[in-house]
C-alpha cells in the first residue's frame, strides 16, 4: 500500500470532521478545498475584505467552532490547500488537483482518499426560470454568506424544502425580508410524518426559531403553491402561481427557486472495495442528510480508512445510529413535503449550458441511451456537465442519466497552462 498521506477532497462539515478524525488517530493528511477558505456551503465564511455575518443558527456556530479546534489542533498533521480543484484520476492512480492560486496542476499519490463534495442543487423548470433575476435560493443564499448582503427589490422564495424559510430567515434578519415564501408541498395531508418529523427535537428547533423570524418580519408562508412561469417585467418578473386551483400574479425583482438538493456524483470516483487505494465518500456527497449528519459521515469515512489501514475505532456504531436518525428525518421530510410532479410546457430550458428545451428532449427517441442523450441531444455537455441538468433530465425521463464509466478527467475545466505545469507526486 502506498506510503503518501490521506487525500480529503472538500472542506465543508464533512471534509474537515474526516480531516480532523484521520490526523487525531496519527496520520498526515491533505485536505483540498477549492474556495480560498474551509466552510462548504453550510460554514461559507465571508468573502476576504467583508465582515458582514450572516445569522444562523447557535447550533451550526457550535458546530463550525468546534470542528475548527479540532483542525488547529491537529495542524502539524493536515496540509490545507485551498483554491484547489479535483480534477479527477488519471490512467496512473494519481488524484490530480488545479492549483488555481498558482496557475498549475498537481498531483498525488494518497495511501487512501475521502470526497466530501457536497451536493448539487435541484429545481423543477418551468418557463422563465433561466431569466435574469431568477436564481436558485443556494446560489442566493452562499452570496449572502460571502457579502452580508442581500438582493435589491422584493423578494420572492419559491419551491420546495427545509431551505426556503433558512434562507428567507437569513433575509429578513439582514434587512430584507423577501415578500412571501412559496412551498410546493401540502404537509397537512401527512399527519403520520409530520408526528415523526416532531420527534427530531434538534432540526425542529431550528425550523422554529426560522418561523419566529418569518413571523416577526410578517412574511407569509404558504403551502400547496407553486410557480408556473415567469416573464420580464420592466426591471422586474412577473411570476404566475398557481394556488389550488386558482392562479395568481406577483410582481418581484428576484424570484429565489429550490427543489432540495442531490448528492454529487457526476464524475467522482465511486468506491471499490478491491481497489489498492480506498476511496470513500462522505457527506452530502454520498448522502443528503443535513449539515450535522455530515459531521457524523465525515467521521464514520474516516473510520472506515482507519479500518481499512489496520487500525480500529469505536466510535462508528455511535456515528451509525446518528446518521440512521438523520435518515429517519429526511424521509418524514419528503413524505411531508410531497407534491406531483408538473410536465413542464415544451419551451422549458432543461440544459441551460447549452440551450436546450423540454421539446429537444421530447424528439430523442423514447429509448435513447445516456450517450445519445448527450451526443444527440447535447443534454449535459456544457460547463457544469450534467451537474445541474443531470437530476431534471433524470427526474422527466424517470431513469438516471449515468456519467461516464470510469470518470475520465478532467472533471473542471483547466487552462491547458496549468496542465504544461503539471508536477508530479511530491510524496514520490
Amino acid at each position: 500500500m502506498r506510503e503518501g498521506p490521506i487525500v480529503v477532497v472538500g472542506g465543508g462539515p464533512a471534509g474537515a470532521s474526516a480531516a480532523a478524525t484521520l490526523a487525531e488517530a496519527g496520520l498526515p493528511v491533505l485536505l483540498i478545498e477549492q474556495r480560498d477558505q474551509l466552510g462548504g456551503a453550510i460554514h461559507r465564511q465571508p468573502a476576504a475584505g467583508s465582515e458582514n455575518h450572516v445569522w444562523r443558527p447557535a447550533r451550526h456556530r457550535r458546530n463550525w467552532a468546534a470542528l475548527t479546534a479540532r483542525l488547529q489542533a491537529a495542524a502539524d498533521r493536515i496540509e490545507i490547500r485551498t483554491q484547489s480543484v479535483f480534477l479527477g484520476v488519471d490512467g496512473e492512480g494519481r488524484f490530480l488537483f488545479d492549483d488555481r492560486r498558482n496557475g498549475r496542476v498537481f498531483a498525488r499519490c494518497p495511501r487512501a482518499a475521502i470526497i466530501a463534495v457536497g451536493a448539487v442543487e435541484t429545481i423543477r423548470p418551468f418557463p422563465g426560470w433561466e431569466l435574469p433575476g431568477v436564481m436558485t435560493a443556494g446560489g442566493a443564499q452562499v452570496l449572502l454568506k460571502e457579502t452580508g448582503r442581500p438582493p435589491e427589490g422584493p423578494i420572492l422564495l419559491a419551491g420546495s424544502g427545509p431551505l426556503l424559510p433558512a434562507l428567507a430567515a437569513q433575509l429578513a434578519k439582514a434587512g430584507s425580508p423577501p415578500v412571501v415564501v412559496l412551498e410546493r408541498g401540502w404537509p397537512w395531508s401527512a399527519p403520520a410524518a409530520l408526528a415523526g418529523l416532531a420527534l427530531s427535537w434538534a432540526p425542529m428547533s431550528e425550523a422554529a426559531a426560522y418561523a419566529a423570524v418569518l413571523a416577526a418580519n410578517r412574511v407569509p408562508y404558504r403551502c400547496g403553491a407553486a410557480v408556473t412561469q415567469v416573464e420580464p417585467d420592466g426591471t422586474g418578473l412577473k411570476v404566475s402561481i398557481r394556488v389550488g386551483e386558482t392562479q395568481e400574479v406577483l410582481h418581484v425583482r428576484h424570484l429565489l427557486i429550490h427543489d432540495g438538493i442531490e448528492p454529487n456524483r457526476t464524475g467522482i470516483p465511486l468506491p471499490d472495495p478491491d481497489a489498492d487505494v480506498p476511496v470513500l465518500l462522505a457527506g452530502d456527497g454520498r448522502e443528503a442528510l443535513g449539515a450535522d449528519a455530515a459531521i457524523l459521515d465525515g467521521c464514520r469515512a474516516a473510520t472506515q480508512v482507519l479500518a481499512r489501514l489496520g487500525r480500529a475505532d469505536a466510535r462508528l456504531s455511535s456515528d451509525e445510529r446518528g446518521l440512521q436518525r438523520a435518515r429517519d428525518f429526511q424521509a418524514n421530510l419528503a413524505r411531508a413535503l410531497h407534491s406531483e410532479p408538473i410536465v413542464p410546457a415544451p419551451e422549458t430550458v432543461i440544459c441551460r449550458c447549452e440551450g436546450r428545451r423540454y421539446a429537444d428532449l421530447m424528439a430523442l427517441a423514447e429509448d435513447a441511451s445516456a450517450r445519445e442523450i448527450r451526443l444527440m441531444g447535447r443534454f449535459g455537455l456544457g460547463a457544469c456537465q450534467g451537474r445541474f441538468c443531470g437530476p431534471m433530465i433524470a427526474a422527466l425521463r424517470g431513469a438516471p442519466l449515468p456519467a461516464a464509466s470510469p470518470p475520465r478527467w478532467p472533471l473542471r475545466p483547466v487552462s491547458v497552462a496549468a496542465l504544461a505545469r503539471l508536477t508530479p507526486d511530491e510524496t514520490e
